[in-house]
């Protein structure tokens, strides 16, 4: 049996005088280093050559060693997959064509992170504030309770018609809410699209480290607030994964 062979897996770009967290492993346990040139680092980590990268483990490793190096330093995120062949072509198609671009996009991320919140709505606690809040759509639901559905269809038509714009409505109120209770904690801000007709809003967030206690009161105080029609969901400290685009990091974000 010949040994496969060990190429580097990339996870991101962050300063050369980063220190690692100590024991840090990524894929496939493998100790997780950086390659510096001049001011930036490359955070790497050795992975076999043939190695098909589709597990969602792998992906949740790669995230793991980017979320463990955010949590002591900036770090520009690489996208999953970013697999060189060694060392040297490591150096020559992302360290040195982009260094000084890298370094300055690190200072700009320097002492912030990323927070995403995430809201949907318990759909069996808004439907009722909906149907109270609208006469037509209490109505209708009235009068197509007990009906069959052939003979009722139009009116069922319209219930659903009806109770789409009122939960879009409702959305863009609450949304207006949320984002005035905690885009005053954040530097910059990016809200994602609805992923269902049940997300209330999905928003990312930069935030200064030196705000990060009084951002995540906040954010407790609104998961309080909100706790008998919607769910609340933190995901952070992480690595600044909305904040860095692929037409900054020439493909590799």
């Amino acid at each position: 049996m010949v040994d496969a062979e060990v190429g580097c897996y990339l996870y991101g770009i962050v300063a050369a005088d980063l220190r690692l967290p100590d024991g840090l492993t990524g894929l496939d346990d493998q100790p997780v280093e950086l390659v510096r040139l001049d001011d930036v680092a490359a955070v790497t980590s050795g992975l076999n050559a043939d190695r098909q990268l589709a597990r969602r483990d792998d992906l949740l490793a790669h995230s793991r060693v980017l979320d463990a190096v955010a949590a002591v330093g900036a770090v520009i995120p690489v996208r999953f997959g970013s697999l060189l062949h060694d060392r040297s072509e490591l150096l020559k198609q992302v360290l040195e064509p982009d260094s000084l671009r890298f370094a300055d996009m690190l200072r700009e991320l320097t002492g912030l992170s990323q927070y995403t919140v995430r809201i949907r709505y318990d759909e069996v606690r808004v439907l009722p504030e909906i149907v109270a809040e609208n006469p037509e759509i209490a109505r209708l639901r009235q009068q197509t309770r007990d009906r069959p559905e052939e003979s009722s269809y139009q009116a069922r038509v319209r219930l659903g018609e009806l109770v789409a714009n009122a939960l879009e409505a409702k959305r863009g109120d609450d949304a207006q809410m949320v984002l005035a209770r905690i885009e005053p904690f954040s530097v910059a801000l990016s809200v994602g699209e609805p992923g269902g007709p049940e997300q209330l809003i999905d928003v990312a967030l930069l935030v200064e480290n030196r705000r990060r206690d009084r951002f995540e009161k906040a954010a407790e105080e609104l998961a309080a607030e909100l706790a008998d029609r919607a769910v609340v969901k933190l995901v952070g400290p992480t690595a600044a994964y909305d904040f860095v685009g692929a037409e900054r990091t020439d493909g590799w974000a």
